[in-house]
């Protein structure tokens, strides 16, 4: 009897140990997609079967949390600040340093002018403001994405409007339209929420140019901004703002969407093909972006928000316009290269010839 009950034992340890490894395997066949709709942190893990892809199961474990990825995001934000203060700079059309001629070897072309790269811009703010001149809006900053990250989630978890999870199949267009408005309802929220803080920024960093101090602390900018401009001036821009980041989420996502109906990849080449998809989409809707800091400073009692330096808009369409037509469309664009615009060129041309009398 007890050598039968032995032999029963052993029989039913690897029966348990089969159904473990029948679990484990149908766990290895399921990889996490991520859907490059979500444009705030947390994205849609969508489940998908694969028999040929990777054991992925373990890297959940060493994932970080949603907390962790937030304060790492800050405090890079925090540390490449003074590159954003030279790009503002740049796209509100503030040049301090003069243009070298330059030709590139064993090329026949003429030379062109090239503007100091962003390295040499930040060296520029540095000697003239020192360290306090680099971190110009960065309290405005950290507060916006303070706010964005306790705010925005909140109201989306209020009105319960959670973005879909299929662990059965692919996503399809139905599932894919739906997680697309969600991401552009928490978009919306997202500028309704940081713009105000994003225009104290912009304004913050133009006092640069003619040593101004009259937006020193946050709340006592959006004081003067509200005094001067109203409720419009706290949101001037935010409409470019919003079109441009939707821009890039509905293009950027729709590209990856098609792609990965198209073309079978694992998770690695999906994640690479939404990165460059999405470099590309960024550079088309990048007009957007300069148009919205343009028209957040624009009205400002500082130098570089008055006439010469920029002229007085209406409307962000007019700024657009007249960004396109001057050719500064894409001002930071390119932070190192940088070549003067071939309409600057010949307007200089043109006021350096004579007119007969």
């Amino acid at each position: 009897m007890q050598q039968q009950h032995h032999v029963e034992q052993r029989v039913e340890r690897p029966l348990g140990s089969r159904s473990r490894l029948r679990r484990s395997a149908a766990d290895r066949d399921q990889v996490a997609i991520v859907l490059p709709c979500a444009p705030t942190g947390a994205p849609v893990a969508l489940m998908a079967e694969s028999s040929s892809a990777p054991d992925l199961s373990h890297m959940s474990e060493y994932e970080p949390s949603r907390l962790v990825r937030f304060c790492l995001r800050l405090g890079l934000n925090s540390l490449l600040h003074p590159y954003e203060v030279a790009k503002i700079l740049i796209q509100l059309g503030h040049e301090p340093l003069s243009a070298i001629p330059y030709q590139l070897p064993f090329v026949g072309w003429r030379p062109r002018l090239y503007l100091p790269g962003v390295q040499r811009y930040v060296t520029h703010i540095y000697q003239l403001d020192g360290i306090r001149g680099l971190y110009r809006g960065l309290g405005p900053r950290v507060i916006a994405g303070v706010l964005d990250y306790t705010l925005g989630d909140m109201l989306m978890n209020a009105i319960r409007l959670t973005p879909y999870t299929n662990v059965e199949s692919h996503v399809g267009a139905k599932e894919f339209l739906w997680n697309l408005m969600c991401d552009t309802i928490r978009l919306a929220t997202s500028v309704a929420i940081t713009h105000p803080f994003y225009v104290v920024m912009v304004r913050q960093v133009a006092q640069f140019v003619g040593r101004e101090t009259v937006y020193e602390g946050i709340w006592t900018s959006l004081k003067i901004i509200l005094e001067t401009d109203g409720w419009e001036g706290l949101y001037a821009g935010a409409v470019p703002l919003f079109l441009g980041e939707l821009a890039i989420l509905a293009g950027s996502s729709a590209l990856c969407h098609l792609c990965q109906r198209l073309v079978p990849m694992n998770l690695h080449s999906y994640q690479y093909n939404g990165a460059i998809i999405q470099m590309v989409v960024s550079k088309l809707a990048y007009p957007l972006h300069v148009t919205a800091a343009c028209m957040a400073a624009t009205g400002a009692p500082l130098t570089a928000c008055e006439p010469p330096r920029m002229p007085l808009y209406n409307h962000w369409i007019d700024c657009l316009a007249d960004l396109q037509a001057r050719g500064g469309h894409h001002r930071g664009g390119l932070l190192f290269w940088r070549t003067i615009p071939k309409m600057q060129l010949m307007g200089r041309m043109d006021a350096s010839i004579p007119v007969n009398a």
